[in-house]
This record gives structure tokens, sequence and C-alpha cells, in this order.
């Protein structure tokens, strides 16, 4: 089947879906009213808001100050698009009712890469898997997965992260072989 849909999402749609999910670079966008305390990223730089209901351009020394912040703090496009190159090579477009769903099961194949690229960033290139366990004072939390899939070569890199998880359980319906058995007869005697 072919996966040109998938050439089809852009960063846009990305950062739509997982609004609530990475912490995107706040690039300053014309014409959107910005609050006090508000920060954005424009021409190399970041800013803040000194007033409420700011429309002007940060290089508006009155309504804004320039801060100190780091770009590599934040996701950006270029991690999106690599993240969409790389999940371009495992999707696909047999996974999906519709072109909608297709779309959205890709976007947590691409959110998987690119929270799989961020760990490894974070981690100085090695190795994160996903927390089984964790506590803090006298609360603890633990969970396991599936040891079919975490014995699955196929499966179980989608278990270093909460993305991967959520991609192999949209996936699950269509790579599950259901077996069906009917009593029959025969008409030779």
């Amino acid at each position: 089947m072919n996966n040109d849909i998938f050439k089809t999402v852009t960063v846009e749609q990305f950062k739509e879906y997982f609004f609530r999910d990475f912490s995107f670079l706040p690039l300053y966008v014309e014409g959107q009213t910005y609050w006090n305390g508000d920060v954005v990223y424009y021409v190399n730089n970041f800013y803040k808001s000194l007033i409420d209901d700011n429309t002007t351009s940060p290089d508006n020394s009155e309504n804004w100050q320039k801060v100190k912040g780091n770009i590599n703090d934040y996701v950006q496009d270029k991690d999106i698009e690599r993240a969409m190159t790389q999940a371009l090579s495992t999707a696909n477009a047999r996974f999906g009712i519709d072109n909608d769903d297709k779309i959205m099961i890709y976007l947590h194949l691409v959110a998987f890469y690119l929270q799989m690229d961020l760990n490894t960033a974070s981690s100085g290139g090695g190795f994160v898997g996903i927390t089984t366990s964790k506590s803090v004072g006298d609360v603890s939390e633990g969970y396991t997965i599936p040891q079919w899939v975490t014995e699955n070569p196929v499966f179980s890199i989608f278990t270093q992260n909460g993305f991967g998880l959520k991609y192999l359980s949209l996936i699950l319906p269509y790579i599950s072989c259901p077996i069906l058995f009917s009593r029959g007869g025969t008409t030779i005697g």
C-alpha cells in the first residue's frame, strides 16, 4: 500500500495534535495577542512581553524585553521533521480505516520517534528505556508491559516511551489475526 498520504502531514498538524505533550519553541506569530510574561522566540533571541494585550513586534523595546533562553530546551520544527522522516520508514498505510485514522496513527509513530530522539539526546546518546516503577516519598507507581510485547523483536522497540505504547495499541486491531472455527460437513460419501 502506498505511504504517500504520510508525506502530506505537516509540522503544524503535529503541533496541533500534540499541543499538550511537547514544549514547542514559542515562535513569535505576527498579529497574535501576547500577555504580560509571555515569552517568544524572534530573530534568534527570546523576548518577554512587558504588557497585556500586546500585538507589537518583539523589536519594540517598550513592550518587549530580551531575555535569556536556549532553543535546545524546546522542540523545534527540524526535530519534528527528522522524526517524520524516521517514521516514514516504518509507517504502514494499512493501519487505519480512513485517511484521518491513518494520519492519527502515523502522528503517534512520529511522536514515538521524536520522544526517542529527545530521550537519547538528553542521556548523552545512551539507552533510555521506559520506566516500570517509580516512587517519591511514600507514593509509588509501577506497571509492566506484557511479555509478548517485550520479547517480540518488532514490538519491543515501541516500549521505550508512552507514544510507542500508544502506537502499538492503535495498530493492534490491524495486526491481530483472529482464527474462527465453524462446524462443517462434507458432501463426499
